[in-house]
Parts: C-alpha cells; structure tokens; sequence
C-alpha cells in the first residue's frame, strides 16, 4: 500500500485507544464515600451547635448572680467541652476539604492533558484528511484495490473515517464541558474552605474567652474552701437521706411481700424497663450531665472525692420534671438539702427524681412515659439542677447508661 494510504490510516489506530471512561470515572470517583463522611460531620457540628445553644442558656442565668458557683462552674465546662468537639469537627471538615481539593487538581489536570491529547489527535485526522481530500485521491484510494471485498472494506472505511472525525469533535466538548465543571467545584470548595477556616478562627476566641472566665471562677470558688466544705458535708448527708429512704422503702416492700406470700412486682415490668437501657428519655427536655455517676474529684476542692449515687442534671429555670418511663408513685418526700423527692416504681425497678421545687404527683397515681410530675428548683446562685437516679431494689444503677444519647 502507498504511503499516503498508510498515513491515512494511522490517526484512526490513534483514536481507538482514547480512554473515553476516563471522563465519567474522573467526574465521580469518591463523591459518594465523601458524601457519606460530609453528612457524619455536618450532623456532629449541628448536634454541637444545639448542645452550645443549650448551655448558654444555663450559664446565662448562673452568671446573672454576682458570687461564683459550682454551677456556674459546671455550665462553663460543658460550654468548653462543646466549643472543643465543635473545633474538632470543623478541623476534621478542614482536612476532608483539603483532601478533596488535592483529588480535584489531580482532575483537573489529567483532564486538562486530555484534552490537549484529543485536540492533537483531532489535528492529525484533519491533516491526513486534507491530503487525501480531493475526489482523485479517494477514487485511487477505492480503485487500487486489489479485489471487490477490498474495496468495499475501502469504501466502508472512509465512510467510517468521517463519522470519528464528527464523534472527536463531540468528545474534545464533552471533555471540555467536564472539565469546566471540575473547575467550578474546585472554586466552591475554596470559598468553603474560607468560611470553615473563619468559623475556626471565631470558634478558638470564644474557647479562648470561655477558659479564661473558668480561671476566674475557680479562683473565686477557692478563696470559698471553708464554704465548698460545708456544702459538700451538706450533700453527702442529704445523699444518705435518700438513700435510707429507698433501701427503707426495699426492705418495707420485702416484709410485706414475705408477710403475704406474693410480691407486687411482675416479670413482665421487669424485663419491659429491663429492655429500655439506652432508650429512656431525658427527664428534663434541655440540660446536659453536670455530675457523673459514682466517685468522682470535685470540680474545686483538690484530693477529695464526690460519690454521686445517681447522675445530676444542669438545666434552665422553671424545667419540668418527666417520668422517663411508665410507673407509679411510690412516694413523695422533702428531704433536707435536696428539696422535693419523687419515686416512681417500675416493678423491681425505681427511677428516683431529686431537687425538685415543685411536685404535681402524689403517692400512688399511675403516670406515663414523659408526663410531667413537677419542676426543678433553682437555687439561689441561679443554678437549676436535678439529681436522677436508677435502682434496682437496693442496687443503685448508672442512669446515664439508660438515658438516650443527646
């Protein structure tokens, strides 16, 4: 074959091996595993958000009083622990970005030296068609043929050479097309880029301003030692209060069951409550763990030791009190230091509500899962708290193990 027939052919070898898919892999490749890591984040910052919203609140009206409190105190550390996760999770989105935008470059450049290979290519059918353009050129091209079925594969040929040259020109815009695409992402994501890096920078002030009012706090609570030592002596009796008044209520119900031969309590209640760890709801709708269960350090008082029997709760002025699950009362009570006293039974289960100002439930009233049966008291330094706890007749459980994640 002469050599203008073999130069003809060439660019059309050429155009076989263009790897088309490349485009569509390129447009989409981790968007979805991105996507999935995008939501987790963006769910975390808004569940931080509504936990700062939340606490604000709290430290607003423990604030409002002139003389520094535990509370005060408490509200300030949930507000630092908040502010941190919410920097973390900005960072984390920060380094999620920044690995994106490095994948998109790389993009943007493999789709760039496409391109520029499709239009060399595209420029090396047109040169090798202009040579042979003229109708003599084609009709030797036809007729030299050495038989009838070469020159039909010929004519098929040259028929097929033409609709490449069409199929290239759309190729080269659709990657040009994709490629303007990529370009605008890349833009999108430097300018979110810039808002999380703002969103950090006022995020790290208010921790920064937030650690700096803890240091005057504890140092206010520590010139108060003698103080913080009465209230924490003032705690554990009311604490052994309550727990006489349950483990008296136990042993009560004991007699009484041995006396009569039954017992009050049903399997059945027990292993419904039994099967709702992790699932009760919050007994107040707003607030967040200011005391965690069992021994703790107090917040101020250096090598002594806080045992919380229950978990406490920090939360706004004038909260209602709900029963977490459906029970009846099984009493009460005043208790000196902690205010109001409310227990529901739950067969052989008792949730135990304290520091209440308000009771709306008396001994014996059957109530429902998240019905309301008083109201918080506040103190005098502003600080609204409940103490909740859990037993299993005289066994005191870890209530924030059955408590809802908030």
């Amino acid at each position: 074959m002469n050599g203008s027939n073999t130069f003809l052919l060439t660019p059309l070898g050429r155009f076989l091996f263009v790897p088309a898919w490349l485009v569509f892999f390129l447009a989409f490749s981790g968007s979805v595993s991105a996507q999935k890591s995008r939501t987790q984040l963006e769910k975390e910052k808004r569940q931080n958000q509504r936990k700062i919203a939340a606490t604000e609140r709290i430290l607003k009206e423990t604030a409002q009083e002139r003389e520094a409190s535990l509370g005060q105190l408490s509200a300030l550390n949930q507000q630092i622990l908040s502010r941190s996760e919410q920097i973390n999770v900005i960072n984390r989105e920060i380094q999620l970005l920044d690995r994106e935008m490095r994948e998109l470059a790389q993009i943007v450049y493999a789709m760039e030296n496409d391109v520029i290979k499709l239009q060399q290519e595209y420029s090396s059918m047109i040169y090798a068609a202009s040579k042979a353009n003229s109708n003599y050129n084609r009709l030797v091209f036809l007729f030299s043929s050495d038989t009838f079925y070469q020159f039909v594969m010929r004519l098929k040929y040259l028929q097929q050479y033409a609709e490449i040259r069409k199929l290239q020109v759309q190729q080269i815009q659709r990657m040009k097309t994709v490629l303007g695409d990529q370009r605008v992402r890349m833009e999108f994501k430097k300018q979110e880029k810039n808002l999380l890096l703002q969103s950090q920078m006022t995020e790290n002030s208010n921790l920064l301003a937030l650690k700096s009012q803890k240091s005057e706090v504890v140092e206010k609570l520590t010139s108060r030692e003698r103080e913080l030592t009465q209230e924490l002596q003032d705690s554990r009796e009311a604490v052994a209060r309550v727990d006489k008044l349950i483990t008296d209520l136990v042993e009560a119900e004991r007699r009484a069951e041995a006396e009569a031969g039954t017992s009050r309590s049903s399997a059945g209640a027990n292993a419904s409550f039994s099967g709702s760890k992790s699932k009760l709801h919050w007994p107040v709708k707003s607030g967040f763990i200011s005391g965690k269960f069992g021994e703790q350090p107090h917040p101020v008082l250096k090598g002594i030791k806080v045992d919380n029997p229950g978990i406490n709760i920090q939360t706004n002025k004038g909260e209602e009190v709900r029963a977490v699950y459906d029970g009846e009362i099984w009493t009460v009570a005043v208790i000196p230091g902690f205010q109001k006293l409310v227990a529901v039974r739950h067969g052989d289960y008792t949730t135990v509500y304290v520091k209440l100002g308000k009771v709306y439930v008396k001994e014996g009233d059957k109530v429902k899962a998240n019905q309301a049966i008083g109201e918080v008291f506040t103190e005098k330094d502003g600080t609204t708290e409940i103490q909740f706890q859990i037993w299993r007749n005289s066994e005191k459980l870890n209530p924030e193990s059955w408590l809802l994640d908030k």
